[in-house]
């Protein structure tokens, strides 16, 4: 075999002597590799391209010194056979590359990625909801709208909230109404309205259909100023402070905060007790007999309907509401003291002595089913629903008394 006599260009004898060893390694390794079967006949001629473009540049590389000593290494290991075929083909693969990179000194080019805005689908079936608020606690009625969908816009305002009423309004009492059920429709409590109507407050349960109340716009006393008055006294006395007073807008009050008899002002948080009447209409028929019967001390609901008013400081009984005729039984077993139109307020109505210290009363009743000194067994009819007496619609008022005091019946029935 004759070998060819070109020679690059020798910078000195050393650099020769390795250039020529580093092209008998690249021959021998494209030998080499174009006898491997797994390579094939096309992958050699591939790689022997390659080993003559390298030894053509390699002549413009300062590295070359570098490149032979790793190629004496790679004849080395050819000439035993063992690191050609463990690694011959990455090592050729490994120093070509490093051979693209410096010479061309390429470059990866930069690009960016631009992701979609996401767009919501049809079949999510985002939509907008309108739902109306009942009435508030300032007595107007407000529309809620939800806008809310999966993907929220952003907004680019901000909403003030609606200011408080700042107005006293009447109101006309309607039919089925009560002092409490009135004070919740505007948020209020109940004794707020008692105490800003002075023909109410003595006499809660009298309502009449088409009277006219004061509705104050907070929780409080709307209050007629009287004579030796000052901001002062009248925190003390009603329990709440001179700068609740002043402050409240509504109020218009200047420095030295001084108060006209007659003014009308409005008292936030103010409190005033209240005295509920212990009336025991008609007069008890007799007593108990022997052999009565006693209650259990657990009580039955006495009627079925919904619960129109609570018990509460100016109404010392529960309300429970239904049609006209609807049956009214003894809520325990006992005895009955009283049967018949009561001429207060309560109208028809019944009283049963349980025998045990309690006594429940059931008033407003259409018809009455049972008379005085009859005994009663649990859950027996003792008359109807209705509304006789001061009253603005069907419904029973039923009080529970312990001792000759009323207490909340809510604490003694099921449920409650």
């Amino acid at each position: 075999m004759i070998e060819s006599q070109s020679e690059l260009p020798a910078q000195s004898g050393e650099p020769l002597a390795l250039r020529e060893k580093g092209r008998q390694a690249l021959r021998a390794i494209g030998s080499r590799i174009q006898a491997s079967a797994s390579l094939g006949a096309r992958g050699a001629q591939y790689l022997r391209d390659r080993g003559s473009w390298a030894r053509g540049k390699t002549e413009q590389l300062s590295w070359f010194a570098h490149l032979g000593g790793a190629l004496r290494a790679a004849a080395v290991g050819v000439r035993d056979g063992s690191l050609l075929s463990r690694f011959a083909l990455h090592i050729v693969v490994v120093l070509l590359a490093l051979g693209v990179v410096t010479i061309t000194q390429a470059t990866i080019p930069e690009f960016d990625v631009l992701l979609p805005t996401p767009t919501p689908a049809p079949e999510l079936g985002i939509h907008t909801v309108s739902a109306s608020e009942p009435t508030t606690n300032r007595g107007v009625n407000r529309l809620i709208q939800n806008n809310t969908s999966l993907l929220p816009n952003p907004v680019a305002h901000t909403v003030l909230a609606e200011r408080d009423r700042m107005q006293i309004i009447t109101y006309t009492v309607q039919a089925n109404d009560n002092v409490w059920s009135i004070a919740q429709g505007f948020g209020l409590n109940a004794e707020t309205v008692l105490w800003a109507n002075p023909k109410v407050e003595s006499s809660p349960d009298l309502l009449s259909v088409g009277q006219t109340l004061v509705i104050p716009p907070v929780d409080g006393i709307w209050y007629t100023v009287q004579k030796g008055d000052t901001v002062e006294k009248l925190a003390k006395t009603y329990q709440t402070t001179a700068d609740k007073i002043v402050s409240f807008e509504m109020n218009n009050l200047q420095e030295p905060y001084t108060l006209a008899t007659g003014q009308q002002i409005m008292l936030p948080d103010g409190r005033k007790k209240v005295v509920p009447s212990n009336y025991y209409p008609m007069t008890r028929v007799g007593t108990a007999p022997k052999g009565a019967p006693t209650g259990s001390g657990r009580f039955a609901w006495p009627t079925q309907g919904y619960l129109s008013q609570r018990y509460w400081s100016g109404h010392l009984g529960i309300d429970i509401a239904n049609a006209t005729g609807t049956p009214i039984r003894a809520a325990d077993a006992g005895y009955v003291v009283q049967a018949g139109v009561d001429t207060w307020g309560y109208g028809n109505q019944v009283l049963i002595d349980h025998g045990n210290g309690y006594l429940t009363r059931y008033a407003h009743l259409n018809t009455i089913k049972v008379r005085a000194g009859q005994f009663v067994e649990k859950n027996q009819v003792i008359g109807t629903m209705g509304s006789t007496g001061r009253s603005t619609g069907p419904h029973l008022h039923f009080e529970i008394y312990y001792s000759g005091t009323r207490r909340n019946p809510l604490g003694f029935l099921p449920g409650g």
